[in-house]
């Protein structure tokens, strides 16, 4: 059972929310702010009712006191005067609610419940977070290379604002990470920022997930549900891989982006949020459009301001550089020696095209080092025999008789010409493959003199 510290000068009101909560709660009780604080030092409590009006010092002041002594715990305030001014003043200082004297109990009671689970939650998010942020750490975002360099632009000039954010790239570049990147860069850092995998989450779950339930909305409903849209608060919802939502669900999204307005399932009370909105998806979302997959309402509500991660094999440069900054991570995890890898073992990783991206990298890597980990040296021998067997190309640039301008071009001509076959001459796709935009790729592609069908 759950420990109430009820703070009141007058032991009539004391006593009569001790007997309101008797039942409920352990109750311990206090005449004045300095009783409060010999109470609090002596015994862990999980929710004050604290009043307003005292003598000596008043509620609200006291409020300020706890919020920095004993950050996190939950109070509700009492008054008995209706005035605006004091509920002001205690929901600016932290309190979770405000109830005005006479109370109904019921009322009160279900006040308090909320209070206490909504507090209970900000903890585990708080935890959940440490947890992820721990798996994910957002520094994990290495490269030098010129598409990257150019995402990263695009993140911290996006962080300052509201606007909703699609980050677009193929499976394993990294999306979730430039996501966390742009919440901690915003002026929302310190609010929560929930992720949800739009395809881990089976449709007959995911309006409960985002917008939560009350108690007997459905069979199994045994117990008030809060959603993602509740634990953000005012922070960050993450939708990765939006592209797998339900058309039906897609529907409910956009209302909400539209009104900034939901309700709970079985619910009639309309919730405000004020959540920013960023979402990722590794399919090209114009196609799903056009395949009547996916709504185009909904697309241009989400691509206000759209960032493109270019995959790992449009930023080669970068390939030392992660799986260098992946060893020193695992082998300090392992507890291993392994200082470096050869320079051949380099060129091997350099010459393999990493369909899987940067998550295919780091796996590589940790699996090398579980292996062989406590080598001082990481050769070829070492490395996956997919990824051994793979020749080594000497570059353009290494080719004699050709300068660099030349080599330089070479490469673009190849870069582009592949993009354009995968692609198959779509050249709003090749440049998003390519990690640019659309007008650059078609300079590139007139200073070439390369069309579509080259």
């Amino acid at each position: 059972m759950k420990t109430m510290l009820i703070v009141d000068d007058d032991r009539g009101s004391r006593e009569s929310l001790r007997q309101t909560f008797s039942r409920l709660y352990h109750t311990r009780l206090a005449e004045n702010a300095a009783a409060a604080l010999r109470e609090l030092n002596d015994h862990p409590v999980d929710i004050v009712m604290l009043d307003v009006m005292m003598p000596e010092k008043d509620g609200v002041t006291l409020l300020k006191e706890l919020n920095e002594l004993h950050p996190g715990l939950p109070c509700v305030m009492v008054s008995a005067s209706p005035a605006v001014r004091p509920v002001v003043e205690a929901m600016k200082a932290g309190a979770g609610d405000f109830v005005i004297k006479p109370f109904d109990v019921e009322e009160i009671r279900r006040i308090v419940a909320r209070v206490i689970e909504t507090s209970a939650l900000r903890r585990r998010v708080v935890i959940l977070q440490d947890e992820v942020s721990r798996e994910h750490p957002t520094d994990e975002l290495v490269g030098q290379a010129p598409a990257f360099l150019e995402t990263l632009t695009a993140v911290q000039q996006a962080s300052t604002s509201n606007a909703t954010v699609l980050i677009q790239g193929e499976s394993g570049t990294g999306k979730e990470l430039i996501a966390r990147r742009l919440h901690r860069l915003s002026p929302r850092a310190d609010e929560p920022f929930i992720p949800i995998h739009c395809s881990a989450l089976p449709e007959t779950l995911m309006e409960s997930e985002l917008f939560g339930h009350e108690k007997g909305a459905f069979t199994g409903a045994d117990t008030r549900k809060m959603g993602r849209f509740d634990l953000a608060g005012s922070g960050t919802l993450f939708f990765d891989e939006v592209g797998e939502m339900s058309l039906a669900m897609q529907v409910k999204l956009l209302r909400v982006l539209q009104e900034r307005e939901y309700m709970r399932l079985g619910g009639t009370q309309v919730i405000k949020t004020h959540a920013r909105i960023i979402t990722a998806t590794s399919r090209i979302l114009e196609d799903e459009i056009r395949l009547h997959r996916f709504r185009d309402d909904l697309y241009y509500r989400l691509n206000v301001i759209p960032i493109t991660l270019p995959p790992l094999r449009k930023r080669m440069q970068d390939i030392p550089l992660l799986a260098r900054h992946f060893l020193r991570l695992f082998r300090q995890s392992m507890n291993h020696s392994a200082r470096d890898f050869s320079a051949e073992a380099v060129e091997k990783l350099a010459a393999y095209s990493w369909p899987g991206n940067i998550r295919e990298l780091r796996n590589i890597v940790e699996r090398t080092l579980v292996l062989h980990g406590k080598q001082e040296l990481i050769v070829p021998g070492h490395l996956p025999e997919f990824i051994q067997g793979r020749p080594v190309s000497a570059s353009p640039a290494r080719r004699e008789g050709i300068d660099l301008e030349s080599a330089i071009s070479a490469c673009e001509r190849e870069l582009i010409l592949n993009a354009l076959r995968e692609s198959k001459g779509n050249q709003t796709r090749a440049a998003r493959a390519l990690g640019t935009t659309r007008r650059i790729l078609g300079y590139k592609m007139a200073k070439l003199s390369l069309s579509a069908t080259s």
